[in-house]
């Protein structure tokens, strides 16, 4: 089973939008067609952005939805611990480079974003950087809507 690293704004993406590619990642990810590695700062950043008035506030996202996201990322993922030593300047963005580390230190196959600053990068660590298009077509299994 392929390791992935999920950037944060596809999971925001699959939290916020009820179709797509990137919903079709989180349909793959609870039918066990990849592990997900996580870890505490990739969580914080998305319970950020769930706060955020124009990003969460926008969609109707509660307090009861944000706890619910982090729980079950917590329990159905692998979880990466990341120690403030451990985070590398990469690329000049301090949450670009906590994924990075996550990346690395989790020894995933992939990253998966939608961050052209990343995807430049083409690899990082052993781990090939891609777009959640390009996940859902390599991932074995049909692909679920």
């Amino acid at each position: 089973m392929s390791l992935v690293v999920l950037d944060v704004n596809v999971v925001i993406s699959a939290i916020l939008a009820p179709r797509g590619v990137t919903r079709q990642i989180l349909s793959a990810w609870e039918a066990q067609r990849f592990l997900l590695l996580i870890s505490e700062g990739i969580i914080a950043q998305i319970e950020e952005k769930l706060r955020h008035p124009k990003i969460g506030g926008g969609y109707g996202v509660s307090e009861e939805d944000i706890v619910w996201v982090r729980s079950l990322l917590l329990t159905q993922s692998q979880v990466v611990l990341i120690k403030p030593q451990d985070i590398i300047s990469v690329t000049g963005d301090p949450e670009d480079d906590y994924v990075l580390a996550t990346t690395r230190l989790g020894k995933a196959e992939y990253l998966v974003t939608g961050d052209r600053g990343l995807l430049t990068l083409d690899e990082y660590a052993g781990a090939k950087i891609i777009t959640p298009r390009q996940l859902l077509d390599s991932l074995p299994g049909k692909a679920e809507n």
